[in-house]
């Protein structure tokens, strides 16, 4: 399990410099852009992306048949996956509360405001992978990209429909006061993460069921 985790920590490490010198680029922007929160929403793009190039790379070097001829169980090869998605979860929530803090300060902004702003976003990380993930197993990885894009696009498109639905309505402004209000902040963050946890679980036991039926 270690050692499956370690590979695609070293194969991320491949590319370390381009993450490195977009991460001090998004820094730079969101500084010239006075957006402290603009770097979080931008650290989540890089992490999907990585996580695209991961399943590439796999189907590049045909990994998947090597791995089925060490003696590891396909649940193991899948389970790596997830929990190296929950490591770097919690890797790119803690560096996007460092860099967002460090521009927040900067910028004489509220720096713990822009914090859990920051760090509430990485709460969809969980979300897409799990979305994601499944889907590159069944389908492969160009397919896997045109949902990418999809998955980026939809809560766009999502967002601007309910905000013409609920505009003028008692239902928007519940929304605003709940938004406005800090324990309010709080409830939406908590059934987010929920949302991330049981997203992530059974998204799991869906890329278990689909990788165990193929056969390399």
């Amino acid at each position: 399990m270690k050692g499956l985790i370690l590979k695609d920590i070293y194969g991320i490490r491949i590319t370390q410099k381009t993450y490195i010198l977009l991460f001090l680029f998004l820094c730079i922007f969101g500084y010239i852009m006075k957006s402290p929160g603009y770097v979080g929403v931008m650290c989540i793009v890089v992490f999907a992306t990585s996580i695209l190039s991961l399943f590439n790379a796999d189907q590049y070097y045909h990994w998947d048949t090597y791995a089925a001829s060490l003696p590891l169980g396909k649940k193991t090869v899948v389970r790596a996956r997830y929990l190296l998605v929950i490591v770097m979860s919690v890797g790119i929530a803690l560096f996007t509360a460092v860099i967002t803090g460090i521009t927040a300060a900067l910028l004489d902004a509220d720096v713990a405001k822009e914090i859990f702003s920051s760090v509430s976003a990485c709460i969809i990380i969980p979300i897409y992978s799990g979305i994601i993930i499944p889907v590159i197993y069944k389908l492969g990885v160009e397919k896997g990209r045109v949902v990418f894009v999809m998955l980026f696009l939809a809560p766009t498109i999502v967002m601007l429909l309910i905000k013409d639905i609920i505009q003028g309505t008692r239902m928007e402004s519940a929304l605003i006061g709940l938004l406005q209000n800090p324990n309010g902040k709080m409830i939406i963050v908590g059934m987010a993460l929920a949302v991330s946890i049981l997203v992530l679980a059974v998204s799991y036991v869906i890329s278990v069921k689909i990788y165990s039926r193929k056969e390399f």
